[in-house]
This record gives C-alpha cells, sequence and structure tokens, in this order.
C-alpha cells in the first residue's frame, strides 16, 4: 500500500477536534441559569446543574485509557468516526427531548465520545508529524481554539435567549467532523500494515505502565493549576466590586494573552522541556500573584494577561511531552492516559481550590497567591532540572 502524506486537510481536522472540549463546556456557561429555571422545582439543582458542565470531564478522565487501548488495537479512523457521531448525537439530544434524563444522558453520551476523539487526535497527531511540524500545528491549534471560544460565548448567549435547549445545537458540529475525518483522515501507514502484527507481538505487559502513570499524575498537577484561573477568575473580580458586562470585558481583555502564549510557546520550540515548562509555570505563577495583590483594576488585568500568556503555553506544551514520552507502539495509549490525566485535574481543581481556601480564612485574592507561589516553585524545579541536564551533557 501506498504511503500517504499529512498535510493541512488532516491537521485542520485534529485542531477541529480539540475544540470539541472547550464547546462542551463554553457552550453551556450561559445556559446554565435557564437550566436552573427549567428544572427549578428539582431537589438541589443549583448543586446539580454545574455538574451538567462537568460531567463530560469526568466521563473523559474514566474512559480515556479504555479509548487509548482500543485506538492501538482497532486503529484511529474508524474509531473518530463512530466517536464524533457519539458526541454530535448526545450533544443534540437536549434539544429534541426536554427533560433532566436526556439532559444528563446525553452529556454523559458527548463525554465518552469526547474521551475517544481527544486520545485519537493527539495520538494522529503524533502519527502524522515530526516534532517540528506538531509544533506548529499545536500553535495554531492554541489560536484557533482561542478564538472559536471567544465567539463562542456570546453566540451560545444569544442562542439561549431562543430556549433553554437551542445552544445544544451548536453540537451538531462534531458531525462536520465526522465527514472531515471521512474525507481527509486515513490510517497511519505503521497501522494500515502492522497492526494485527503488533496486536500478536507485542505483549501488553511491555507497556510502560509505572512511566504513564507518572506521565498522567504530573499532567493532572499541571492541569489543577490550569484551572485555577480558568474556574474562578470572575470570582476574583466579583470579590473586587466588579460585576455584570465588566466582568466580561476584563475577561476578554485578559484573555487575548492565550493565541499570545501558543506563538511564544512555538518561538521557543528548540528549547528543552524543562525551560518550556518553567517559562510556562513563571508566567501563570506571576500572573496569579499579581492577581492575587489586587492593587487597583488595570494591575490585576495586566497580571491576568500575563497568566493567560502561560495558559496558552499550557496545552500545547503538555501534549508535546505527552507525545514525546510515550513509545510509538503504544503511542494510543500512552494518550490515554494524558488525556485522562488532564481532564481529571479538571475536575479536582475546584475540590482543592476550594479546600485551600478555607484553610487560608476564604479570600479569593490569597487563594490565589498561595497558587500563584506553588507555581513559581514548580517553575524552579524546572529549572534545576533544565542545569542538571545540561550539566550531564557537557561533563
Amino acid at each position: 500500500m501506498e504511503n500517504k502524506k499529512a498535510g493541512l486537510p488532516q491537521a485542520l481536522v485534529i485542531i477541529a477536534t480539540s475544540i470539541l472540549p472547550m464547546m462542551a463546556i463554553v457552550t453551556l456557561m450561559p445556559v446554565i441559569p435557564a437550566i436552573v429555571q427549567q428544572f427549578k422545582d428539582m431537589v438541589n439543582i443549583m448543586t446539580i446543574a454545574p455538574m451538567v458542565v462537568s460531567a463530560p470531564g469526568l466521563c473523559i478522565a474514566l474512559f480515556s485509557p479504555f479509548a487509548g487501548y482500543l485506538t492501538d488495537r482497532l486503529g484511529r479512523r474508524n474509531l473518530l468516526l463512530i466517536f464524533t457521531v457519539f458526541y454530535g448525537f448526545g450533544g443534540i439530544l437536549p434539544f429534541f427531548f426536554h427533560h433532566f434524563t436526556a439532559l444528563m444522558g446525553g452529556r454523559l453520551l458527548l463525554g465518552v465520545g469526547e474521551a475517544f476523539i481527544l486520545t485519537i487526535g493527539n495520538t494522529l497527531l503524533g502519527d502524522y508529524f515530526s516534532v517540528k511540524d506538531r509544533t506548529k500545528w499545536l500553535m495554531w491549534q492554541g489560536i484557533i481554539g482561542s478564538a472559536c471560544g471567544t465567539f463562542l460565548l456570546p453566540f451560545s448567549g444569544y442562542l439561549s435567549t431562543m430556549g433553554w435547549y437551542y445552544p445544544f445545537l451548536v453540537y451538531s458540529f462534531a458531525f462536520l467532523i465526522t465527514a472531515a475525518t471521512y474525507l481527509f483522515i486515513f490510517e497511519p501507514a505503521r497501522k494500515v500494515e502492522s497492526i494485527q502484527a503488533q496486536a500478536s507481538t507485542i505483549s501488553d505487559s511491555q507497556f510502560p505502565l509505572v512511566a504513564m502513570l507518572i506521565m498522567a499524575a504530573m499532567t493532572m498537577v499541571a492541569a489543577v493549576l490550569y484551572f485555577v484561573y480558568t474556574l474562578h477568575f470572575t470570582l476574583v473580580l466579583d470579590s473586587l466590586g466588579i460585576k455584570g458586562q465588566a466582568v466580561g470585558n476584563y475577561t476578554g481583555i485578559a484573555s487575548i494573552g492565550v493565541p499570545i502564549g501558543a506563538i511564544f510557546f512555538n518561538a521557543i520550540s528548540n528549547k528543552s522541556i524543562y525551560f518550556r515548562f518553567a517559562a510556562m509555570f513563571t508566567l501563570i505563577g506571576l500572573g496569579m500573584i499579581g492577581i492575587g495583590l489586587g492593587a487597583n483594576i488595570p494591575t490585576v488585568v495586566a497580571s491576568a494577561f500575563i497568566q493567560q500568556l502561560g495558559c496558552g503555553m499550557t496545552i500545547p506544551t503538555l501534549i508535546a511531552w505527552g507525545l514525546s514520552s510515550v513509545p510509538s507502539e503504544f503511542r494510543g495509549r500512552g494518550m490515554g492516559f494524558w488525556t485522562s490525566g488532564f481532564f481529571l485535574g479538571q475536575f479536582i481543581s475546584p475540590l482543592v481550590v476550594s479546600s485551600v481556601r478555607s484553610m487560608i480564612g476564604g479570600s479569593w485574592l490569597t487563594t490565589f497567591i498561595v497558587f500563584g507561589v506553588v507555581c513559581l516553585l514548580m517553575a524552579a524545579y524546572n529549572f534545576l532540572l533544565r542545569n542538571k541536564a545540561t550539566l550531564a551533557t557537557t561533563n
């Protein structure tokens, strides 16, 4: 069989798959009050409604290792076709059935779809492209994802004015990815030629389980720190007396840092992974400490911009590191563990933040300072590892 070469069409499909997890959260953010109103007679609806947003993340954390196993055993393309359809049907289900069972069931189905889509997308990135090209496409993934998030929030808010269930139509975007997958995604040559041979000759006992668990754990820690700002910055603004439209305005200004951070990730791609992690954690840490000091609103917004520069580097850096850490024959399973670690971090981040905040007296500003210091310690640790690695190579 003639080997095919991946290019722009394949990269765009992979970038599109990376947008789906952001869509899963952002699309529903403006809809939570309407969901509360729609199901106001349910017991504990104020607690349950936010779980509608977070439920897919937990599914991703639970199912991604299994998704990775099947990706290595069965191949990439057919599974991506199947689970983009899963995602699409799960996403739009509440538009047609206006009861809570359909709402939560659809979100869980969407989450299972996401587990496979993300694992396969990241695996294909490693299969198709060299390290240099991966870096380029990860940069564009960060830029395009940020732009889509900026557009999606007001668009979803507009749809919610037509009815609480209308924003769920946005998830039909997954069917376009199904069509694009059918047209442009091909099974990597390595898999086409040797998938059966690998299944019979590579023992599961050879899978570097301990190393992958360590990678997943480190990814989880980074995700916990990454989502401190994402899930709590508006509460900081509220504690400073900033409310209403001003919250969206200030958050929007700060978020300009995300695509710039993705470009910075690409600019330092020739540096060691320790240097990139150190730079990422330094920006996030300085930004969070600046927010926590809260001298005045311009300082807080400027600090948030710095923090968002670091966040723009985070996902590309973590994916690049994950791909470089996984043996190619176990790439699917390795990226399944990576995806699980990242979304487990997303799920537990609010719990960690809440625990720290209660221990230090309930101040949001002080909480941000604490996590900023943790990030700077992580940066210092990576600088030490970089220096140690440099000394080892020169001796």
